[in-house]
C-alpha cells in the first residue's frame, strides 16, 4: 500500500472501542504529538491528520478531498447522507432551501418553547435528587427540540428516542449492533418516506411545518427527488439526535466533576455561552473523512487517489499549537475558533440550534439544581467514534 511504498509511519489505532473517560481525546493528542499525518492500519487502511492547519485546509479543498464518502473504513457506502455526500457547486443547492430555517433569526424565534421543554426535563428528575443524565435528560431534551425545529407534535417523541437507543450502540458493537442500526436506518427512512406522501396530499403551512417546505424545494430549478429529500430529513435527524446527547453529556460530566466551574457558572450565568463554546473544543464528539480524488502529495503525506482520509476535529480542536493550554478547559477562553462544526461550507447545518440548545440546557439545570456531582463507584465508560459516555449518574442535594 502506499504507506508502506513512502515508508510512511504507521499506527493501529481504534478509535471506536469503549474505554475509561478520556481515553479516546488522550489518545488521539499523542498521537497528534508525535504524527502530522500517519496511516492507520485499522480496516482497510486509511490516513490520519492531526494538525488544526492541515485538517482546515483540507475541509477547504473540496476538489482534492471530496466529500463521497465520511466513513474512514468505508469508501464505497451502500447509503447516502445528503447533502453530506455531495460537493460544490451542488451541495450548496441542496442546503439552499433549508438555510433560511435553520438561521440565527429562526432558532431564537424558538428560544422560549426549547426553554420550556429544557425545564420540563429537569422537573421530571428534580425530586429524585439523582438519575442517569444520559437517559433522563440527554436523551429526551435533543428529541423534543428537534421535533419542535421541525414543526411535529411532541407525541412523535418516543418513536425518536427509540431510534436514538437502537441507532447508538453500534460503535464497538459488533454484528448485532451493525444489524439493529440497519433496521432503525430503514425504519427511520420509512417514515419520513411516508410523511413526505402525506404531506404532498395534506400540505401544511410551510412556515411552520418543515417537511411540507421541502416537498416544495426546488434543487436548482427542478423540483427536488422525493429520495434525496428523504435523504436529508434522515441525515438531519440523526445530527440533531445522537450527537446532541453525546455533547450534553461531556458538557456535564465537566461541570460534575470541576466544582469550581460549576460555581463561578451559577454565580454568573453570563459565562454559559463561552462555556459552551469551550466544551465543544475541549470534548470534540465528531471526525469526518474525505476521499482522495487524485494523487497528491500533502504536506508530505503520500495520498493516492481513492485513499480515505480522516480529518480529526478530535485532534484539531485540542491543538496547542493553536490553544493555549490546549488540554485544560477555560470556561471564558478567548479567541475560541474551535471547529467542532466543521470548518467549511459543510459546516453543520443546525450548528445555530445546537448552540441554543446546549446553552438553553445548562442555563435551565443550574437554575433549578445549580449543585451536582457523580454519583458511580465505577469508573464512567465511553465509546469511540462518535465519543459518548456510556451512562452518567448525577446526584444533587434534595430541597
Amino acid at each position: 500500500m502506499t504507506a508502506t511504498e513512502h515508508h510512511s509511519p504507521h499506527v493501529r489505532a481504534s478509535f471506536t472501542d469503549p474505554a475509561p473517560v478520556m481515553t479516546h481525546w488522550n489518545t488521539i493528542d499523542e498521537l497528534r504529538e508525535q504524527y502530522r499525518w500517519f496511516w492507520n492500519d485499522e480496516a482497510q487502511g486509511y490516513w490520519v491528520l492531526t494538525r488544526y492547519d492541515d485538517i482546515r485546509e483540507a475541509f477547504q479543498t473540496p476538489e482534492v478531498f471530496s466529500n463521497h464518502s465520511i466513513v474512514p473504513t468505508n469508501p464505497d457506502p451502500e447509503f447516502r447522507f445528503l447533502p453530506s455526500f455531495t460537493d460544490p457547486p451542488i451541495h450548496m443547492a441542496y442546503r439552499r432551501p433549508m438555510n433560511p430555517w435553520f438561521s440565527p433569526g429562526r432558532v431564537g424565534a424558538m428560544e422560549e418553547r426549547l426553554r420550556a421543554l429544557a425545564r420540563a426535563e429537569v422537573e421530571s428528575v428534580l425530586a429524585d435528587g439523582h438519575c442517569d443524565f444520559m437517559s433522563a435528560f440527554a436523551d429526551r431534551f435533543p428529541v423534543a427540540a428537534f421535533v419542535t425545529s421541525v414543526g411535529l407534535s411532541q407525541d412523535q417523541c418516543d418513536f425518536f428516542v427509540r431510534l436514538v437507543h437502537r441507532m447508538s450502540g453500534v460503535a464497538g458493537g459488533g454484528e448485532d449492533a451493525v444489524a439493529q442500526m440497519t433496521s432503525a436506518w430503514a425504519e427511520l427512512a420509512s417514515y419520513w418516506r411516508d410523511m413526505l406522501a402525506d404531506r404532498r396530499e395534506n400540505p401544511l403551512d410551510p412556515d411552520v411545518d418543515f417537511v411540507t417546505l421541502m416537498s416544495r424545494a426546488k434543487l436548482n430549478d427542478d423540483p427536488m427527488p422525493d429520495e434525496d429529500i428523504v435523504d436529508i430529513m434522515v441525515t438531519l435527524t440523526l445530527g440533531s439526535l445522537d450527537t446532541l446527547r453525546s455533547t450534553l453529556g461531556w458538557q456535564f460530566w465537566h461541570l460534575a466533576t470541576h466544582p469550581d466551574d460549576l460555581a463561578r457558572i451559577v454565580a454568573d450565568p453570563s459565562l454559559v455561552p463561552s462555556a459552551v463554546e469551550e466544551f465543544l473544543r475541549a470534548y470534540p464528539i465528531v471526525s469526518m473523512a474525505r476521499k482522495v480524488t487524485q494523487d497528491t502529495e500533502f504536506h508530505g503525506c503520500p495520498m493516492k487517489k481513492d485513499d480515505m482520509v480522516l480529518l480529526t476535529i478530535q485532534a484539531a480542536t485540542r491543538d496547542p499549537r493553536v490553544f493555549p493550554d490546549a488540554d485544560q478547559v477555560i470556561i471564558d477562553r478567548s479567541p475560541n475558533r474551535h471547529i467542532a462544526f466543521g470548518a467549511s461550507e459543510h459546516r453543520c447545518i443546525g450548528s445555530h440550534l445546537a448552540r441554543a440548545e446546549l446553552r438553553i440546557a445548562l442555563e435551565e439545570w443550574i437554575g433549578l439544581i445549580p449543585e451536582f456531582h457523580v454519583d458511580s463507584p465505577e469508573p464512567l465508560l465511553a465509546k469511540g467514534s462518535q465519543v459518548a459516555l456510556e451512562r452518567l449518574p448525577l446526584a444533587w442535594p434534595r430541597r
